[in-house]
């Protein structure tokens, strides 16, 4: 498996977590909205040897909260549309 890991870029700690982990990190209630994340290709899932479940990057999780957090400053203005916004 060839990895996405730059220590330019991601820093010497970036780990592979899980994706109950990235749910709590990115305040999700249940770990299916990081599956949906999967889904629609704004994460990358891993699989690690002798493991079965996928893993997440923490350094990808962390871009996208941070990403999330600079969309939510300038939409703050916006009029909303009706319904149940996402998160993401």
């Amino acid at each position: 498996m060839i990895s996405k890991y730059n220590s330019y870029k991601n820093g010497p700690l970036d780990r592979y977590i899980k994706l109950t982990e990235a749910a709590k990190i990115l305040d999700f209630a249940h770990y299916s909205s990081v599956v949906k994340l999967i889904e629609k290709k704004k994460l990358d899932a891993y699989l690690l040897p002798h493991v079965t479940r996928r893993r997440v990057l923490l350094s990808e999780v962390n871009e996208l909260k941070e990403l999330n957090k600079c969309s939510k400053d300038n939409i703050k203005n916006t009029k909303r549309k009706r319904g149940r916004p996402f998160k993401y």
